[in-house]
């Protein structure tokens, strides 16, 4: 074996030693970025945008009154990795709840592991120990689950995490009107929605959408009728107006002038060909509105936390942070793992191979400068090729090694880009932590009542129940002047 074989050998070797311990195995879980919302990640695709929406708005009220956190998350599958691991994983790489007290809550759907998992923060031991988490789990979410209605069961099951930790998941809403239907295309079930929805989460995000419709412009340009009506209605500068011409057959949507650097033209457009352009081709009026409000609803709900100016507060509601600031995440617990036996005899196995190689190595070294007095065979063809015939020379290849190697280049960059948070930015988790536990649909862990999460540092230490255990507002109205819209002309179907 030359010197170069014995190289790369030892070089395979000590990269395999050296990143065995970071290659994930079957029961690691491989953590996806969380979505825009922050508390609903629906990966799985089985939760619609006004169910959604509704769970994402009352989770942002409770982390700006509370600082406590609920997040949902389907997904497909874990692909092997237990519903608790994952569910831990999640919970603390996205930092659920606030650092300092670990008031988060994440609630994980697999579907077609047909299971689910709750986990909580270690602050939360009182208000939702492993009995309490298992008998929500069982009223609310179970039947539902069961009988395949993921969105309606996701839906309950949030709402009661929101209450038990003192938050609201209804209220009574104000009465401004945010639909203006002169083409009378509507059906009243529309209009209540419509109006409902932006008197709900206009209170969240501090923006409403207007919705007209019109058959006739009165002359005016489309842009021009939109601008006028903006104005009339008094929004703000953070509202959205959407204006349906129905004898035009066009449409159009103007952005308040405090929006529309983030609220972009580009943004908007990308919107308007995927949801409304395909409704309004089929005369589906309703439909189109109502899809395009609530992907407008999303993408503001998706910042509320940002652009509400408050962050986590105490036990008694108060903020504490600013909004430029991005939450401070938690370190996460340096967890000790036993190595399987397995593992250990195969790693003190490529030790000895290793070491084995090093002294082939070494012996072949010496036995060259022996009989030699230099530390490479001079009569391998290789050498040869390289260094020239040996006539004795006790310098042979050294010299030529230095020759042969190539020069270094150093390349120097910048310190790298500068990171800055922005005011709509979007939501994110306060930098809790839990080192697992909680309760799922097949955990069979007795645990009553009083029972509660074990563990230290300001994690959740455990527990759990599941399926077969034998545990049993005042109305903020936005408001401004006519001089509240974009001047960028906002965007229409025809440009």
């Amino acid at each position: 074996m030359n010197r170069k074989s014995i190289q790369a050998a030892l070089t395979a070797i000590l990269m395999i030693v050296l990143l065995l311990p970071l290659a994930p195995g079957r029961a690691e879980a491989a953590v996806p970025k969380h979505s825009e919302s922050f508390y609903v990640n629906d990966f799985a695709g089985v939760i619609d945008e006004k169910t959604e929406n509704y769970m994402v708005n009352y989770g942002v009220k409770l982390y700006q009154e509370t600082g406590a956190q609920v997040v949902l998350v389907t997904v497909d599958s874990t692909n092997g990795v237990s519903m608790e691991k994952y569910a831990t994983s999640l919970f603390n790489s996205w930092g659920v709840g606030s650092a300092d007290k670990n008031n988060g809550l994440l609630l994980l759907l697999s579907i077609k592991d047909d299971d689910y998992w709750a986990v909580p923060g270690k602050g939360l031991e009182t208000e939702l120990n492993s009995g309490v988490i298992s008998k929500i789990l069982s009223a609310s979410l179970e039947p539902d689950f069961a009988a395949k209605k993921y969105s309606a069961g996701a839906y309950k099951t949030y709402g009661s995490f929101i209450q038990k930790l003192g938050g609201s998941y209804s209220e009574t809403l104000g009465t401004r009107s945010y639909v203006s239907d002169n083409a009378g295309i509507f059906p009243q079930v529309t209009k209540d929605y419509l109006n409902q929805s932006s008197n709900r989460y206009a209170a969240t995000t501090g923006s409403g959408i207007y919705v007209v419709t019109v058959k006739n412009t009165g002359g005016k340009s489309l842009q021009d009728y939109t601008y006028a009506k903006f104005a009339g209605v008094a929004a703000g500068p953070r509202d959205v107006m959407l204006v349906l011409d129905i004898g035009g057959d066009n449409y159009h949507v103007l952005q308040g002038k405090s929006i529309d650097r983030v609220l972009t033209n580009e943004r908007i457009s990308g919107i308007l060909n995927t949801v409304l352009e395909p409704k309004f081709a089929a005369k589906d009026y309703a439909g189109g509105a109502t899809g395009t409000a609530n992907a407008f609803y999303s993408f503001f709900l998706a910042r509320a936390d940002a652009a509400s100016g408050q962050a986590a507060g105490n036990s008694t509601s108060t903020a504490a942070s600013t909004v430029s600031k991005a939450p401070v995440k938690a370190k996460e617990p340096v967890e000790l793992v036993p190595v399987s036996r397995s593992k250990g005899m195969m790693i003190l196995g490529i030790f000895l191979v290793v070491v084995a190689l090093i002294s082939l190595a070494a012996a072949a070294r010496n036995r060259y400068v022996a009989r030699y007095g230099i530390r490479l065979n001079p009569h391998n063809p290789r050498n040869i090729r390289r260094y020239g015939v040996w006539t004795g020379q006790p310098g042979y290849g050294y010299s030529q090694r230095r020759r042969y190697r190539r020069p270094h280049h150093h390349s120097s960059s910048g310190s790298g880009s500068s990171s800055s948070s922005s005011f709509w930015g979007s939501n994110s988790g306060g930098g809790g932590s839990s080192s697992g536990g909680g309760s799922g649909r097949y955990s069979s862990r007795d645990d009553d009542d009083d029972d509660r999460n074990r563990g230290g540092g300001g994690y959740s230490g455990g527990g759990g129940a599941g399926r077969y255990s034998s545990n049993d507002d005042d109305d903020d109205s936005n408001s401004g002047g006519g001089g509240s819209a974009s001047s960028g002309g906002g965007v229409g179907r025809h440009g």
